[in-house]
């Protein structure tokens, strides 16, 4: 991203435990952290990602994304067929520890400042 860009969140859809596994219910689709990944993740390894729609049709669904915790450790990344979301960690850890329903899931929009332009000058002859 270029330095003179802003960035803002814009909610689009939650992530909820369901049956051991994380389901990220997106306004497009709806995709799954299988359980064995959700240790992966919280051990701060990429963690595959699947789409539900996939997964009930097929045991050996190939993964549509991966999920992540950022750097800094107060995010979880997720890309879902080259589409980037974002969910607090602390909402992550607070709903696989039951203390929460579910955390929110945002879409990030790259929003760029107006830039002032200088009226050109007119020639007359």
């Amino acid at each position: 991203m270029e330095s003179n860009t802003n960035v803002i969140f814009e909610h689009i859809g939650a992530a909820r435990v369901y049956n051991g596994t994380i389901r990220i219910d997106i306004k497009t689709m709806m995709a799954v952290i299988p359980a064995g990944e959700i240790r992966r993740l919280t051990e701060r390894n990429p963690a595959s990602i699947f789409d539900i729609s996939d997964v009930m049709k097929k045991t050996d669904a190939d993964p549509v994304g991966k999920a992540w915790i950022t750097r800094s450790g107060k995010a979880v990344m997720i890309s879902i067929n080259g589409a980037r979301f974002v969910s607090p960690f602390a909402q992550i850890k607070e709903m696989l520890n039951g203390e929460r329903k579910y955390a929110n899931v945002s879409t990030i929009c790259e929003v760029r400042p107006l830039t002032a332009t200088e009226p050109k000058a007119e020639v007359t002859a």
